[in-house]
C-alpha cells in the first residue's frame, strides 16, 4: 500500500479505491506515500499533511509555493544519490527548514576525527579478538578499546560554540557519542538514542575511492522504542556519516525537546526561492 508517482498518488487522493484492492487497514496494514525523484505536487502536498504543517486548505495555501521549491529539491538531490523513500525523517527535516518561524535548536560549527591503530594486520588482529571474545564470552571486549577520537563544536539554543571531545569504536561510533555529549546538556533526551542502523551505499563505482556515497542511519529511542532514518550523500564517507547523524539528532530533539526556539517569521535555509515573488526585495 505504498504509493510513489506523482500521478498516482495524485489519483490516491481523489479516491484511493483506484489503486488500492482493499482498505489497508482491513488486512492490518496503511497507506504510505513515498517521497522520491518520481515525485509529483501530491506526495509533497500529503508530506506536508502528515507533519502537521498544514490543518486545512487556508494552511495548505501558505505553503504552496514552498511545496514546489521543496518538490524541486528533491528531484535535485535524488540526481545527486539521495534516497528519501526511506527517509522519512529526512523529509520531515526538510519541510521543518522551509517552515517561517523554524529555529534548529542547535548548529554544528565544525568537526574532526582521528583515527589510530596499531596493528593493520587485518587477519591477525581478527583472530585475536576471536579469541579473546572466546575467553571473554562476550563480544563487546573490542568495544572497549576506543579506535578514533571525535571533536565537534556545536552552538546550543543560540548560545556560543563549545567543544566537546568522544572516543569510539571507530570514527561513526565516535562522531555519534560526541554529538550525544555536546546536545545532551540542553537536551537531555537524546541520552536515550542509539543508532539502530547503518547503511553505506556506493553509487559510483568506477571512481573508485573518489566515489560518492549514500549513508544512511536509522536511530533508535531507547524510552519511546521509536525508531526514524536519516540519510545523506558524499564523497567523503565520514562528512556523508556527520550529515546523516546530525539530521537525525535534530529530529530527535524537535520530537522530544521539552522546548524549541522560534527564529523571526522567514522562510529560511531553502534561499529566495521559498520567498513569494511579490515579498521579494526588489533590489
Amino acid at each position: 500500500f505504498a504509493h510513489k508517482g506523482g500521478l498516482h498518488v495524485a489519483a490516491v487522493a481523489k479516491d484511493s479505491r483506484a489503486y488500492e484492492h482493499v482498505p489497508p487497514a482491513a488486512v492490518g496494514n496503511t497507506q504510505r506515500v513515498l517521497v522520491s525523484e518520481l515525485s509529483g505536487r501530491a506526495n509533497i502536498w500529503n508530506a506536508i499533511r502528515e507533519g502537521g504543517f498544514a490543518a486545512d486548505d487556508a494552511g495548505l495555501d501558505s505553503w504552496r509555493h514552498r511545496a514546489q521549491a521543496i518538490l524541486q529539491r528533491v528531484k535535485r538531490l535524488e540526481a545527486m544519490g539521495y534516497s528519501f523513500e526511506g527517509a522519512a525523517a529526512s523529509v520531515h527535516l526538510m519541510l521543518l527548514h522551509a517552515s517561517p518561524g523554524y529555529c534548529m535548536p542547535f548548529a554544528v560549527a565544525d568537526y574532526s576525527v582521528t583515527t589510530a591503530d596499531v596493528d593493520i594486520d587485518s587477519p591477525s588482529r581478527a583472530l585475536r579478538k576471536l579469541h579473546r571474545d572466546a575467553e571473554d564470552h562476550s563480544a563487546a571486549a573490542d568495544a572497549r578499546t576506543p579506535t578514533a577520537r571525535a571533536t565537534v563544536k556545536v552552538a546550543l539554543a543560540g548560545e556560543p560554540p563549545s567543544l566537546d571531545v568522544a572516543e569510539g569504536n571507530g570514527p561513526v561510533d565516535a562522531l555519534f557519542f560526541a554529538f550525544q555529549r555536546a546536545l545532551q546538556p540542553v537536551y537531555p533526551s537524546v541520552k536515550d538514542l542509539r543508532i539502530a542502523d547503518y547503511k553505506v551505499r556506493i553509487l559510483d563505482p568506477v571512481s573508485a575511492s573518489r566515489a560518492a556515497t549514500r549513508v544512511m542511519i536509522s536511530f533508535k529511542d531507547l524510552r519511546t522504542s521509536e525508531t526514524w532514518t536519516t540519510v545523506a550523500v558524499d564523497r567523503n564517507i565520514i562528512s556523508a556519516s556527520a550529515n546523516a547523524l546530525v539530521d537525525g539528532f535534530e529530529f530527535s530533539v524537535i520530537e522530544h525537546a521539552d522546548f524549541c526556539v522560534l527564529c523571526d517569521d522567514l522562510d529560511p535555509l531553502l534561499g529566495d526561492a521559498l520567498t513569494p515573488p511579490a515579498a521579494r526585495d526588489p533590489a
